[in-house]
């Protein structure tokens, strides 16, 4: 038996170094064969469905515009938020975010009725739209929101 195995280790030796041999140059010491790696197929989006590139740069006009809201730079957070909702590929509650503020930016800024028409629009996308607390406090939105949320279900009571 170990004849055998004296026998049968060089020949399987010689096979696989014949087989690898094969693979290469002439001089050159031969290397263990590398898997490819699959090339990905690029999944083609349907034309309704906005690209990601403007998918995120909607976003971040978004968040652009909550932190430059937070700054106290109110002018640049409106542009933010306008730009953000230029683009329809905004979800519903990311377009909710842009009018409240857009709306906190007009109320603070004397422009009441402005103000009124964002808070309008939040309660078009989310009629069970509720601000937080410490917003539903705040002495210029506060009751401005209050009004037209009033009026807003006012309106859908006539209707039914």
């Amino acid at each position: 038996m170990l004849k055998t195995y004296l026998i049968v280790l060089p020949l399987i030796s010689l096979v696989l170094l014949t087989s690898a041999c094969s693979n290469t140059s002439p001089g050159k010491i031969p290397l263990l064969p590398q898997e490819e790696t699959p090339v990905p197929k690029k999944v083609e989006e349907p034309a309704d469905k906005p690209s990601p590139s403007a998918v995120r740069k909607s976003e971040q006009s978004l968040n652009l515009g909550v932190r430059s809201y937070e700054d106290g730079n109110y002018k640049l957070a409106a542009g933010h938020f306008q730009n953000a909702l230029a683009d329809d590929s905004l979800s519903a509650s990311e377009r909710v975010t842009a009018h409240k503020f857009l709306a906190f930016i007009y109320c603070v800024s004397g422009e009441k009725l402005a103000c009124r028409g964002e808070f309008k629009k939040v309660l078009t996308l989310n009629p069970k739209f509720e601000l937080s607390a410490g917003e539903a406090g705040h002495p210029l939105w506060g009751p401005v929101f209050r009004e037209v949320q009033a009026e807003t279900s006012v309106k859908k009571q006539r209707k039914r």
